[in-house]
């Protein structure tokens, strides 16, 4: 299998700390989406998640916070229907979707019954809307949706639910801490 970690490499967020506010450090949709699940795991009546309209997600512990807000091609208005589909299948129970690469054709996502082709595999990866996990057995590089396509999955339904667009960052912080939350 050709190397993978280029693509899943991609600056996806831009993360900068609330008591250093001239550092800005690019990080990876992987890397992002690992700090959501770290601050989450932490056992604190003070941590709390916010969010923006844009898809920018503050990690709050008291009044110190890491900002996490997407690089360009990161926004959720890039996820259209097809794609949507296919964030919805990677991140189905027992999924267990994987990176990987067909000969004949190039890199694929395989999630369950679903292929995902060529074409469609990177951009899911260039947005952000996949990060990675760790290397098992298995082959392949398991994926699952990121924290980009957490939010850009929301967004799309906020959109053609009617949400108000005011409400939006409650109901992205909320999916966000259901998603990535420790389950018990």
């Amino acid at each position: 299998m050709p190397e993978t970690g280029f693509l899943l490499a991609r600056p996806s967020y831009r993360r900068h700390l609330s008591t250093a506010p001239g550092e800005t450090t690019a990080v990876t949709a992987t890397a992002a989406t690992a700090e959501v699940r770290a601050h989450l795991a932490l056992d604190s009546r003070a941590r709390r998640i916010e969010a923006a309209e844009d898809g920018a997600v503050v990690l709050r512990d008291g009044d110190a916070g890491i900002h996490l807000a997407p690089c360009a091609d990161t926004l959720p208005r890039y996820l259209s229907a097809g794609m949507a589909d296919q964030l919805l299948a990677v991140g189905a129970p027992g999924a267990r979707a994987r990176l990987t690469y067909e000969r004949a054709r190039g890199l694929v996502v395989i999630a369950g019954t679903h292929r995902i082709p060529p074409a469609a595999t990177n951009r899911l990866v260039r947005h952000g809307y996949l990060a990675a996990g760790p290397l098992d057995h298995r082959g392949g590089v398991p994926v699952a949706v990121s924290l980009a396509g957490v939010i850009a999955l929301e967004w799309r339904h906020a959109r053609a639910t009617g949400v108000p667009a005011a409400e939006w960052p409650a109901v992205f912080a909320e999916a966000v801490a259901d998603r990535f939350a420790p389950e018990d």
